[in-house]
């Protein structure tokens, strides 16, 4: 007799998991994840820049040991103070909170390793400005070449 255990976990995503992130890339629509351009579905590519990270977090969300998104809090190994949160869910558990869960233990990861805020650039196409609002972040700028808007929280 086979037990299913239903659970949630997050935890730091190692070289060895390149594998399931590309995965994960590679079977979501085209239409869904046209926004994710921090790295291609390429798993040699993203072994490479998990291999390489120093204090950049790059963490996994799982359901029932199965990856169902990740995110991201770059830009420390290149010498930013503040780090940009990235995040992709699958479509498929899209809505069921994992995104905003994913934010707020980025927010926490972050002010524990000291930063005072995270920064995010949205498509308005992917993420409404009243939906960012909701979340709790703050429009600072545009980055004219993506039309993406350039929002901060802080922490």
């Amino acid at each position: 007799m086979t037990h299913r255990h239903d659970y949630f976990t997050v935890r730091p995503l190692e070289v060895e998991d390149a594998g399931l992130v590309a995965a994960l890339l590679r079977k979501q629509p085209a239409e869904y994840a046209r926004f994710f351009y921090a790295w291609s579905s390429d798993e040699a590519e993203i072994g490479k820049a998990l291999a390489a990270r120093a204090r950049d977090c790059y963490a996994g969300l799982f359901w029932s040991g199965e990856l169902v998104g990740f995110y991201m809090l770059r830009g420390w190994d290149a010498g930013y103070d503040v780090p940009a949160f990235g995040v992709l869910i699958d479509i498929q558990h899209r809505g069921g909170s994992f995104m905003r869960v994913a934010l707020d233990i980025a927010k926490m990861t972050a002010r524990l390793a000291g930063a005072t805020r995270l920064m995010a650039k949205i498509h308005p196409d992917n993420v409404s400005p009243a939906g960012a609002r909701r979340l709790g972040l703050v429009e600072t700028g545009r980055e004219e070449s993506t039309g993406n808007i350039i929002y901060h929280h802080e922490l």
